[in-house]
């Protein structure tokens, strides 16, 4: 963990420059006494009478989307905003991680990533130069359930910006040499994150609670998987999966409807293929609830994680899972947070994520803090959870927490971007297009007792599962005093395309 304030170590500037200012200290202790004062306040005040009286709400004037269907298959989706001269647009493909083949987990990610690297038409240098020249932004991503080609431009250069955006997804040239170079810094990157408790934790977390499901493998991969990719199997996916028929086009910005269709029909028109559907991989059952702890001797702190499976994008409470989880750790004011670094001082913030898939989906709530402290923040957060099913949450706190997510909505809708996201999301899972005009209604309606329901129904202690990462010789005794049938798993024999984290055999 890095030190509050790094004080300067090299004199650059003479010798005052090697040690703090009067000046320095004097605003080191006013904000230490600062932070001091709120650090003891009681949590009930924070959430009861300490928070301002939210004022009337403002959210944003919600645009129809407009949907056709090209002759291939293609769904193109606008939504007219006219005014500033700007277009976003993005190219879903509707494969992601979650259909990964056993042993080639990261692979759909590992995909998107190489297709800015050249086309059969364009090299990687001709790309960055096309679209720098355009004044535009094209970005690539892997999701759980989607790739996705993300675009912005002038609206004036929308249509050339896009023409690179269909040379990208259609004819990515998938070099050898490209592969191999991107498995380099993908692995690079993924065993540095290996080194931080938190990812250790996150990535243990997943695969102890999902198992060999398909969303159970970290979504870029694991370091044996990515070892094992080849350029076959890159190209087997991209010609599975890369299909208009499997794809959606949502545009926003200062462009109409019939323009963008015509646009879209130019660009993608002759884009022929139908997707193959996946093999599907056969979910194993999802363990019971566990106690993990795995053992980084050289961890500077403790990455605590309580999860459990959850709920579907579709799922018909999925707006109570939304809304319990902005009020359990959906920001500093949530109750996590408050109990955790606000009231204990026991880290540097708390939180819960609730992520909701198209086969299923995964809480996950914690923090990072002393190796010392890990257990004590393991009690925390299961009691705010537990707290979520026994005691109605009070009303008036409710309501800050139902903003939370009322106020990120109609942020959104203020920018193309936004509207792409939002609308890009409801096309990929099935749901109605115009279910964005109800959900600020739909937040608003849940009430304690819906918060109630969903946390007795989905936040049971026999499904959710407790992962530590830190210093076994410190952080194994107390946990052992809560869970006496604590698993240990040593750093170096992790294995995370293992559910028991553990390769066959070694102990």
């Amino acid at each position: 963990m890095k030190p509050f304030i790094d004080w300067p170590r090299k004199d650059t500037e003479g010798a005052k420059a090697a040690r703090p200012s009067h000046h320095s200290l004097l605003c080191f202790l006013r904000l230490f006494v600062a932070t001091s004062f709120v650090a003891v306040l009681p949590v009930h005040a924070v959430e009861v009478a300490g928070l301002p009286k939210a004022g009337e709400p403002h959210h944003a004037k919600i645009i129809a989307a407009q949907e056709k269907t090209l002759g291939n298959g293609l769904r193109v989706i606008v939504i007219e905003r006219p005014g500033l001269p700007l277009l976003s647009a993005q190219l879903l493909i509707k494969t992601g991680a979650e259909s990964d083949p056993a042993k080639l987990a990261g692979l759909a990610h590992f995909t998107a990533t190489l297709l800015k690297r050249g086309t059969t038409t364009r090299s990687a240098q001709k790309i960055a130069e096309e679209t720098e020249a355009l004044g535009a932004k094209i970005e690539t991503e892997g999701t759980w359930d989607a790739t996705g080609v993300k675009l912005t431009a002038l609206s004036s250069n929308a249509e050339p910006a896009l023409a690179i955006v269909a040379d990208l997804v259609r004819n990515p040239a998938l070099a050898k040499e490209e592969i191999d170079r991107q498995r380099r810094e993908t692995l690079d990157d993924l065993l540095l994150a290996l080194e931080e408790p938190g990812n250790v934790a996150k990535y243990s977390a997943s695969r102890a609670t999902l198992g060999l499901a398909p969303y159970g493998h970290p979504e870029n991969g694991t370091p044996a998987d990515l070892a094992r990719i080849t350029r076959k199997d890159v190209v087997a996916l991209h010609d599975r999966a890369y299909h208009p028929g499997n794809s959606i086009l949502v545009i926003a910005g200062n462009i109409t409807a019939g323009n963008a269709f015509a646009m879209a029909e130019k660009i993608f028109g002759d884009w022929n293929g139908a997707a193959k559907p996946a093999e599907k991989p056969v979910p194993a059952p999802v363990p019971h609830a566990r106690a993990i702890l795995v053992d980084m001797p050289n961890a500077g702190q403790a990455a605590v994680y309580v999860a459990a499976p959850s709920i579907a994008r579709e799922a018909a409470d999925w707006y109570a899972g939304k809304v319990a989880n902005a009020l359990l750790g959906g920001g500093y004011s949530s109750r996590l947070n408050q109990e955790v670094r606000v009231k204990r001082g026991l880290s540097y913030g708390a939180g819960s994520g609730l992520s909701t898939w198209r086969n299923g989906g995964l809480f996950i709530a914690g923090a990072q803090t002393k190796n010392e402290s890990a257990a004590e923040v393991v009690k925390v957060v299961q009691a705010e959870i537990e707290r979520l099913s026994k005691e109605p949450a009070p009303v008036d706190y409710l309501k800050t927490r139902q903003n939370v997510l009322t106020g990120a909505f109609s942020r959104d809708l203020e920018t193309n971007e936004g509207y792409v996201k939002r609308v890009g999301e409801l096309a990929l899972y099935g749901l109605p297009l115009d279910s964005l005009e109800s959900y600020v209604d739909h937040v608003d309606q849940i009430t304690p007792a819906d918060l109630q329901a969903f946390a007795e129904k989905h936040f049971t202690a026999d499904v959710c599962n407790v992962v530590v990462a830190g210093q076994g010789k410190v952080v194994e005794k107390p946990l052992r005093a809560l869970f006496p049938k604590l698993e240990v798993v040593p750093l170096s024999k992790l294995d995370l395309d293992a559910p028991t984290l553990r390769a066959t055999g070694k102990k």
